[in-house]
């Protein structure tokens, strides 16, 4: 682990994470044999296979991926996969996933062989191997709880961390990430022609009146950062923030049960960026 420069809190940055990308793409109720790692149905077959990808921050993505292979090769890997014929076996066939973010994956031409005798066929010949990928870019297009924190990609040239554990989901007005006893609510809003300090002003109307040590304003360069923070009648504690610049605002709205966690609140504002160089 890591830690924040800002706040102190510790992040969960490094490892593996496994995903499933399920059955391929049109095919329903197939024959499944070796263990539910060989596919037949119709005229087709598969074999599932893992499919390893690297991420910036010393992270690793395994897929659990299906190559479409000759039916034969299929039957032939069934009838050695529990016997000593499966630490021979290797694989030609065609890549039966498309994943995002990339384009035109399924249907590619794709080579796999078992290099563990206790582990799945391993995809030695991919598009996506031999090159290191943008952990945020890939990452922020998986709304499922990750163990570990990315910069989530907002609309626009925004970004915010999505911490770990918590799991994303979409609104008609943003994004929240929620997991015990913490939640997140990200909204982008954009007015032409409306300074960063129209909007913050814009923004707090209505806003609650809290003392000056619940609060603060600075201005970093063309943004203008606020936040104030207090206690609802129902005991939560609630973090409510902004990050304005000409034209655009982001709302950063944090909840948690527990008071120490004014920390991660105050992290997660900080953690707001907005990408100035050529879009992506």
């Amino acid at each position: 682990m890591t830690a924040c420069d800002c706040c102190g809190t510790e992040l969960d940055d490094s490892g593996a994470i496994d995903l499933d990308l399920g059955l391929p793409p049109g095919v329903r109720a197939p024959t499944l044999l070796a263990g539910g790692n060989v596919l037949l149905t119709g005229d087709a077959a598969y074999v599932r296979c893992v499919l390893l990808v690297e991420l910036t921050g010393d992270l690793e993505l395994w897929f659990g991926a299906w190559m479409r292979v000759d039916p034969q090769d299929a039957r032939h890997a069934a009838d050695s996969w529990d016997g000593p014929g499966y630490a021979s076996l290797k694989f030609t066939g065609t890549f039966a996933h498309d994943i995002k973010p990339w384009d035109g994956l399924r249907g590619v031409e794709v080579a796999a062989e078992v290099r563990e005798p206790e582990g799945l066929p391993e995809y030695v010949r991919h598009p996506l191997l031999g090159k290191v990928w943008d952990r945020d870019e890939v990452l922020s297009g998986y709304l499922v709880e990750l163990p570990v924190s990315i910069q989530q990609k907002l609309p626009g040239r925004w970004s915010v961390e999505r911490t770990a554990g918590l799991a994303p989901h979409v609104l008609e007005e943003g994004l929240r990430f929620a997991g015990p006893g913490r939640a997140v609510f990200v909204d982008v809003r954009r007015a032409q022609g409306t300074s960063a300090d129209r909007f913050l002003e814009l923004a707090l109307e209505g806003a609650p009146d809290v003392p000056e040590d619940q609060r603060f304003q600075e201005r970093d360069g063309v943004e203008l950062r606020h936040a104030l923070w207090l206690t609802s009648a129902s005991g939560q504690h609630e973090f409510h923030g902004h990050v304005a610049r000409f034209g655009e605002m982001v709302v950063v709205t944090c909840v948690h049960d527990d008071p120490a966690d004014h920390a991660w609140a105050r992290h997660v504002l900080n953690s707001v960026r907005y990408r100035t160089g050529p879009r992506s």
